[in-house]
């Protein structure tokens, strides 16, 4: 029988238990049998380039990505804050369900850079009251007051974490060789890697899913497939740990002003692999956002000179904060589309027991 359509797919218990497991990456596996005979070698060859992946931090292990994150947290907060290096505040950045990223940063007054989502303004200003009040971090009297700037997910233009990859492809091919957290990647593995960043030879273990929950193998096989039609999630990929960036590569964040021509440069911005996030904005001056990634400060500037080159005269100021992996705090990926989904099986949960006690009508 189908699952009834309901106008919210996360109003669904069945459907968020489903999530939970998928976007943890429970029954989500490597395809090292769809590898091998795609590369045509042994499986012992596959399986060893694909450990090595994971045991070298290259990638993460294959997830559903939780793009309804966008929707449920429509929100992006960017903040520059002067936090104290304590395990206190390390320990808030890791488990606050409403940080996504963190980086240790050197920028006037501030040393953390902070991106953050939340549903609308209101729920901000509460948990910013809620996170000095429950002395999560310092109160205000004892640290730098932050800037925030804040951006609309409904404005996103790119958003395309697997872009890099290309960008990757053509410095391996620049350079001959590639090494990433000191480990050395030949061809094949550079190959496999590339697939797994684009979500291919990724399977999904429904028996796995349906043993643990409880409910038939197919219903969780049309399930999965009804979220991805809906875009409450992806097709399963691997990701890079660290907040769309490669290993041994800088994240950069950029505001720019664009005096003319936007349309051509947001053209352009879709089409460039270096950049896996774009927004439009009215941030004072600057009209757009990006998140871009590259090897090392030089070759931004390179980027810099080739957009300068390619619009002459369209593009004006830049303010720009190089975020080095280094110095990126440790935060799980999933950590705030986890929580959402945590967050919607008890609100249905409490919706389930309001209806078991209100009083039947006579």
């Amino acid at each position: 029988m189908k699952w009834p359509i309901v106008s919210d797919p996360l109003d669904d218990r069945l459907n968020l238990d489903i999530l939970e497991n998928i976007c943890y990456g429970t029954g989500v596996e490597v395809n090292i049998s769809a590898l091998a005979n795609t590369f045509k070698r042994h499986r012992n060859t596959i399986k060893e380039q694909v450990k090595a992946l994971f045991e070298h931090r290259i990638l993460d292990r294959p997830i559903f990505p939780f793009i309804w994150l966008y929707k449920e947290y429509p929100m992006l907060v960017v903040v520059r804050a002067d936090l104290p290096r304590t395990e206190q505040v390390d320990r808030f950045l890791k488990e606050d369900a409403h940080i996504f990223g963190a980086f240790y940063v050197r920028d006037e007054e501030y040393n953390t850079l902070l991106i953050e989502f939340f549903k609308d303004l209101h729920s901000y200003v509460e948990w910013r009251k809620r996170i000095v009040v429950d002395d999560r971090i310092p109160p205000r009297e004892n640290r730098y007051p932050s800037q925030t700037l804040f951006f609309s997910n409904e404005n996103i233009i790119k958003y395309q974490p697997q872009s890099l990859i290309y960008m990757m492809e053509e410095q391996y091919r620049n350079g001959g060789e590639l090494v990433l957290n000191g480990y050395r990647l030949n061809n094949l593995c550079f190959q496999i890697l590339k697939k797994l960043v684009l979500g291919e030879c990724i399977r999904t273990n429904e028996n796995i899913l349906a043993q643990k929950l409880d409910v038939h193998r197919r219903t969780i096989e049309r399930r999965i497939a009804d979220l991805v039609s809906a875009g409450v999630v992806s097709n399963p990929a691997c990701r890079f740990p660290k907040f769309f960036v490669p290993p041994d590569h800088i994240l950069v964040y950029i505001l720019v002003e664009i005096k003319r021509s936007m349309d051509k440069i947001i053209k352009a911005v879709r089409s460039d692999p270096s950049i896996p996030l774009a927004l439009e904005t009215n941030i004072g001056r600057y009209n757009l956002l990006l998140f871009g990634a590259f090897i090392s400060v030089e070759d931004h500037f390179r980027w810099e000179e080739r957009y300068e080159n390619r619009f002459p005269d369209c593009i004006g100021a830049m303010k720009k904060i190089y975020l080095s992996p280094q110095m990126t705090a440790s935060i799980d990926q999933q950590k705030v589309s986890l929580n959402i989904i945590r967050q919607r099986k008890e609100l249905l949960s409490g919706k389930g027991l309001l209806e078991t006690v209100r009083p039947q009508e006579d």
